[in-house]
């Protein structure tokens, strides 16, 4: 019998098409190069208003909180509540954009004057979202109003026994809904169709605010009442990899702006914990390098510490917390190697590439707080969707999916409801409970369903260029309009560019181990390069005599010089 073979994704350069009278105009009207109007056409604006609003994201561009259906219920119930002094829980999530939005919710609320408390799950012993256990001990303490963030659209028991405890549930969330929805006191989701919102892309965190927003205006407060919190939403925003348009791209400006100067002082150490304090913020910087501190108490226990860093006004508990924060995330850091190293071996031994168009595995020796970070790595590496599941003493695999483009994950676990205990999430990305003795039927209708929603050219990544360049074109003041388009982000990505027939000025050479450090050229133009994670194609890549590169243009920093570098993201040869 012949062993499974599964081979490692090799990318395809896909330069995208634009409408050669749209580019023209826009070049001309807003003045800039025709490569910058290219990029803005193959994004949609085509015309220079929508430029102007896109270069120019502002507070202005918020759309009406009250949009809502349920805003105004919502907004009279915590305000009655506020009034009566009645005991409000905040209850959310334990990833980064619950604690984000539990924390921003519960000082909001203080700030207002409420007896609020908040509740977060524990990921190893209650899993996701509202529970029976969660709900039974916030009524222990009093709780008469509950209110849900970046979680609840599908906690029709939960909320039913809130009510017969005496407990009225203000549902706020951004998660798929399903056929039924709780019957809550109020429902904010912008993707339940009878919401009447006109952004649908919001994270919970964004919803959270819209939240604060709406009471801000009902209690006649000023806008920066809430407006002073955006520095939190956008960590949760960029943490959470929704799509950075619309107000999630005003979102992520405006409180990356607020960060190097944040009022808080949780945050304030957790950046300076991580070398982060004072300096310009990036999607990147926090998607890598602050959001997993947050994360990783999460992910391997109690996420509280996450809350309560971000609820402190107390620099030194404050330093503490950050401390305790990024310890975690390295000890996170290792378990995620080994899992992976392990997830990895498992693939090339048991999964065949043309058989097999997704990817669902499973241990008793895997953690259940970092086999999504996992998965994200095996859909990385192979490009089909990826289910990883941590199997538990007591039979039961909590499972966590990453997916690709194409594939809409939480349509696929629909089909698959029978077999599994519970299931939430994205197009992109879910988490569900399964028992163990149904994991083997379950990895055959997956992939079965992916075979019918995939095709084999879907299984082949793509990078996606937004323009042709010539070398001699990548000026600092092309890099300096290319600068202004940030933050860059899901929906609004760093621009791919594309350049032909380039050689090797000199031979390339492996860096870091894994890395190709390159300088390329056409005619006379050339430029330094780094293609991360590209060093089993040296040889490739020496011997070419001309190919074609696509790269995002980058800015490098050596002994207090900076200079233009190419980070190569595909190559055709």
């Amino acid at each position: 019998m012949m062993q499974p073979t599964m081979n490692t994704a090799r990318e395809v350069i896909v330069v995208k098409s634009a409408d050669s009278a749209v580019v023209a105009g826009l070049a001309r009207t807003l003045g800039v190069p025709a490569a910058v109007a290219t990029i803005l056409a193959v994004r949609g604006f085509t015309t220079a208003e929508e430029c102007t609003r896109f270069f120019s994201p502002g507070q202005a561009q918020f759309h009406d909180p009250f949009l809502f259906k349920d805003m105004e219920k919502a907004c009279d119930r915590i305000c009655a509540a506020i009034r009566d002094r009645e005991k409000i829980f905040i209850y959310g999530d334990y990833d980064v954009d619950g604690v984000t939005s539990t924390a921003m919710l519960v000082r909001l609320l203080r700030q207002f004057g409420a007896d609020c408390e908040y509740y977060l799950p524990n990921r190893l012993t209650e899993g996701y979202g509202l529970s029976e256990e969660g709900i039974r001990a916030v009524a222990r303490q009093g709780a008469k109003l509950v209110v849900t963030v970046d979680c609840g659209i599908t906690a029709c028991e939960e909320v039913d026994l809130a009510r017969t405890l005496g407990i009225d549930v203000i549902v706020s969330d951004h998660h798929e809904p399903k056929n039924r929805v709780p019957a809550a006191f109020a429902l904010l989701d912008p993707k339940l169709d009878s919401c009447g919102y006109p952004d649908d892309c919001l994270a919970g965190v964004g919803v959270a605010l819209k939240l604060a927003q709406g009471l801000g205006s009902r209690i006649g407060a000023a806008d920066d009442v809430w407006s002073g919190y955006l520095d939190l939403v956008a960590v949760g925003t960029a943490a959470d990899i929704v799509p950075l348009v619309g107000e999630n791209r005003i979102i992520a400006h405006l409180g990356f702006g607020q960060l190097p100067y944040t009022k808080n002082e949780g945050l304030r150490a957790l950046l300076a914990a991580q070398d982060c304090d004072g300096k310009n913020l990036s999607t990147g910087d926090v998607v890598f390098r602050i959001a997993p501190c947050i994360n990783a108490v999460g992910r391997l226990g109690d996420p509280r510490r996450g809350v309560e860093l971000l609820l402190t006004d107390d620099p030194a508990l404050a330093g503490l917390y950050a401390k305790e924060l990024k310890e975690a995330n390295i000890e996170r850091r290792a378990l995620d190697s080994q899992i992976q190293e392990q997830a990895f071996a498992w693939v090339e031994e048991n999964c065949d590439s043309d058989a097999d168009f997704a990817i669902v595995a499973g241990s008793r020796s895997w953690h259940c707080g970092v086999v999504g970070i996992v998965a994200s790595k095996v859909v990385e590496r192979y490009h089909r969707p990826a289910i990883l599941f941590a199997v538990g003493e007591n039979g039961m695999a909590r499972g966590s999916g990453r997916s690709i483009s194409g594939f809409h994950l939480h349509d696929a676990l629909t089909e698959c409801g029978d077999l599994l205990e519970g299931f939430g999430g994205h197009a992109a990305a879910a988490g569900m409970t399964i028992k163990e003795e149904n994991l083997g039927a379950f990895r055959t209708r997956f992939n079965q369903i992916a075979h019918t929603k995939l095709t084999a050219s879907d299984l082949i990544p793509k990078v996606n260029a937004d323009a042709e360049m010539r070398l001699a074109d990548l000026t600092p003041e092309f890099y300096a309009i290319l600068k202004r388009m940030e933050p860059f982000g899901p929906g609004n990505m760093r621009p791919v560019l594309v350049s032909r027939r380039v050689v090797n000025r000199f031979n390339p050479r492996i860096v870091g181990g894994k890395h190709l450090k390159m300088m390329v050229q056409d005619g006379g133009a050339a430029i330094d390069a780094i293609a991360f994670n590209f060093g089993e194609r040296l040889a490739e890549l020496s011997r070419a005599p001309a190919y074609t590169v696509a790269y995002c243009l980058d800015e490098n920093e050596w002994n207090g010089k900076k200079s233009l570098q190419l980070k190569v993201r595909g190559v055709e040869v």
